[in-house]
């Protein structure tokens, strides 16, 4: 998955808010006779923080002290996908879900760790039960897709990426993940439609740039391969793709009667 897209939202619609308050169904009275609710309410505050690893200590705590806690199990599954323990936070999620089954955040946050540990297919599992158990569209809508792709499902792939694109028009996640999958695919005509839907709304996308550049240089369009190429590299210095394919096309200019073909 074009990867950035993993932060799952706490139970409450509003955790800042919440955060150093009972949840709903429990009085102050049972805070001060509960030691679990007392952990909970420091690894919220250690959470908010960005204090990961403290909250997934004071969220442990809570387990230890009530191991069918509502919450304990996905709050710590949570800090533990921050940490990038994906196993760990895996079965934390899956406990957690043994406590509420149709928690669909639980869910979706299973299907992003299953997503890193290489099981697309029990990860979009993970995607489908979320939607049945209520979760909205657009929050499970990109893990689908991703694991589509990687399951090699293309074309349920594009679907699921075009409906969250009507949802959120110019979405950059939906729209580099296709340029990707249609370089797999081989579809020129795709390439063009999504890296130029994506340059509309982010003209410096490595992606789109990427997309266009290689689609020059395959149709010998020397002088429009040469710009997004340079187009490339100012937006990112570093790109190997967008020097080497700057260089490969210079030369081109300077020999042309060979062909050219992109590397990209």
């Amino acid at each position: 998955m074009s990867n950035s897209s993993e932060t799952w939202q706490w139970i409450d619609e509003d955790p800042i808010e919440k955060l150093l308050r009972p949840a709903p169904d429990s009085s102050p009275e049972d805070i001060a006779k509960s030691p679990s609710e007392t952990f909970i309410i420091r690894g919220r505050a250690q959470f908010a923080r960005q204090l990961f690893e403290e909250a997934a200590d004071s969220f442990h705590a809570a387990i230890v002290a009530a191991p069918r806690h509502r919450t304990a199990h996905f709050d710590l599954a949570v800090c533990l996908e921050k940490l990038e323990r994906w196993q760990a936070a895996a079965d934390s999620f899956r406990r957690s879900l043994e406590i509420e089954s149709a928690r669909w955040q639980a869910l979706v946050g299973l299907g992003s760790c299953l997503m890193h540990l290489g099981a697309a297919g029990e990860a979009l599992s993970c995607f489908e039960q979320s939607l049945e158990a209520g979760a909205p569209d657009e929050a499970v809508l990109l893990g689908k897709a991703v694991a589509l792709q990687k399951l090699s499902r293309y074309d349920e792939a594009e679907q699921a990426y075009r409906e969250l694109l009507d949802m959120t028009p110019g979405s950059v996640e939906p729209l580099t993940n296709l340029i990707a999958m249609s370089v797999t695919r081989g579809d020129s005509a795709a390439i063009a439609e999504y890296s130029a839907r994506l340059m509309k709304t982010h003209p410096q996308s490595k992606s789109a740039l990427q997309g266009l550049a290689m689609l020059a240089i395959a149709s010998g369009d020397q002088a429009t391969a040469i710009d997004y190429c340079t187009r490339l590299v100012e937006a990112d210095p570093d790109s190997f793709e967008g020097r080497f394919n700057l260089r490969f096309v210079q030369q081109r200019m300077r020999q042309p009667g060979k062909s050219a073909r992109s590397i990209a």
